[in-house]
């Protein structure tokens, strides 16, 4: 009797899956894989230095508890503002907006590795930096302004090529670990760049 109940058990949570509302995007594929062109993908990249435009992103889904992965546009024909955080934004680096948030990334003073400079939005008064430590990159709270713009934590991040010729890039951020309809999850975003300045 005991068996037949799990065997029962297993099959009701297999066929009753989980939806995702996602406050601010709506959902496009379920289990859908990082894109293609491999998020850790950097030979033939294009230069980071310079400025960058959001033009797309995509939120993927992993439920802890089901391995169920799936993906959400964060904008559409509708929607151009979106938060890299579920449930919305509380740190101004958290909000992208299509065609209108950029990142812009300079160099360490020595080229190796240390720290460089970022700027979200063109904004030059709050200061973020880069940390580059050899392959890993991590966008912090410049350590020298002693500002809280990410409330004290930082954004590591991971780039990929997606077309030279269009100067586009992929970057993966804000890889978290929360709660979604009482579900255990971990989410990331992967945005698209395009390139639009360089120095």
């Amino acid at each position: 009797m005991k068996t037949l109940f799990y065997i029962l058990l297993v099959a009701c949570l297999i066929s009753c899956q989980k939806e995702y509302p996602y406050p601010t995007a709506s959902q496009t594929a379920n289990g859908q894989a990082l894109p293609s062109t491999g998020i850790y993908d950097t030979s033939n990249m294009i230069s980071l230095w310079g400025k960058f435009v959001v033009v797309d992103a995509v939120m993927y889904v992993t439920n802890s508890e089901t391995g169920q992965k799936t993906s959400y546009n964060h904008f559409d024909a509708t929607k151009s503002r979106s938060s890299l955080r579920w449930g919305g934004s509380m740190f101004a680096i958290e909000e992208i907006i299509k065609d209108t948030t950029t990142y812009s990334f300079w160099n360490t003073y020595n080229g190796l590795n240390g720290y460089g400079k970022f700027e979200l939005n063109s904004d030059n008064t709050h200061h973020y930096a880069v940390n580059y430590v050899g392959p890993y990159k991590t966008i912090i709270e410049d350590p020298t302004h002693g500002e809280q713009n990410m409330g004290g934590s930082a954004r590591p991040i991971q780039l990929g090529l997606v077309d030279k010729s269009e100067n586009l890039i992929e970057m993966q951020i804000q890889e978290m670990e929360g709660s979604i309809n009482g579900w255990n999850v971990n989410y990331f975003t992967v945005i698209r760049l395009k390139k639009i300045e360089s120095w």
